[in-house]
């Protein structure tokens, strides 16, 4: 019986390894060398609305790099992270607003929670933000849950996607205001984030992001250049 029980948890155990390689798989891709890649996202009901995620992946020190950048090319946030065998870890985060001079200024943020995405078996985590800006205090939280695998349609192609709910909290404590949303955010093997739908309290309309290319930086510096 004894042999029985210890077959099972070996099986257990194995089945959880595989389970967290594969949803390790649906993050951003790391190659064997350092790779930028860009990611331009068009919102499905708003053509005009584009970002473009630059992903620069370091395998040497297992970082991850992403400078986000709107339709006009200003980026407006940058997000880095550490990959470790537990899962994707913040290690620094910074908005960008417009100052009196037009000038475009770095909110340097001061991390406090940092799980960004996680494949060690956990389906609740969260990664949190401290920042000071124009307007005043601010604190950030993003709380992630694991939804499991849904089958979705991107532009036309059916994908196979890890989906996750993300629930939003923005505190500006200056104001006593807070604000709160919802997201559902969707990944896929071999790609990373493949679209989010997210709806804002205040905004009426449903903002549905999905990537419609993927680019190489020299393409996107190409595209910069252009406009």
């Amino acid at each position: 019986m004894k042999k029985y029980i210890n077959l099972i948890l070996i099986l257990v155990t194995a089945l959880n390894c595989k389970a967290q390689d594969n949803l390790k798989d649906f993050y951003y891709p790391f190659s064997n060398k350092t790779e930028t890649k860009v990611y331009k996202y068009v919102d499905k009901n708003d053509s005009t609305k584009v970002e473009y995620w630059k992903v620069i992946a370091i395998t040497e020190t297992s970082e991850l790099k992403t400078v986000s950048y709107d339709s006009d090319f200003n980026i407006y946030n940058t997000f880095d992270e550490v990959i470790s065998e537990n899962g994707a870890e913040l290690v620094a985060y910074s908005d960008f607003e417009v100052n009196e001079k037009g000038e475009r200024k770095e909110i340097e943020a001061e991390v406090i929670d940092k799980d960004v995405y996680k494949w060690n078996g956990d389906k609740v985590y969260t990664y949190s933000v401290k920042y000071v800006n124009k307007y005043g205090r601010f604190d950030f939280k993003k709380k992630r849950t694991e939804f499991g695998l849904e089958t979705i349609s991107v532009n036309g192609k059916e994908f196979q996607a890890i989906k996750f709910r993300d629930e939003y909290i923005v505190l500006a404590l200056d104001h006593d205001v807070e604000q709160r949303f919802y997201q559902d955010t969707y990944y896929v093997k071999d790609i990373g984030m493949i679209k989010y739908k997210r709806k804002i309290p205040i905004q009426h309309e449903l903002i549905e992001l999905e990537l419609a290319e993927i680019l190489t930086e020299k393409e996107f510096e190409k595209l910069k250049a252009s406009r």
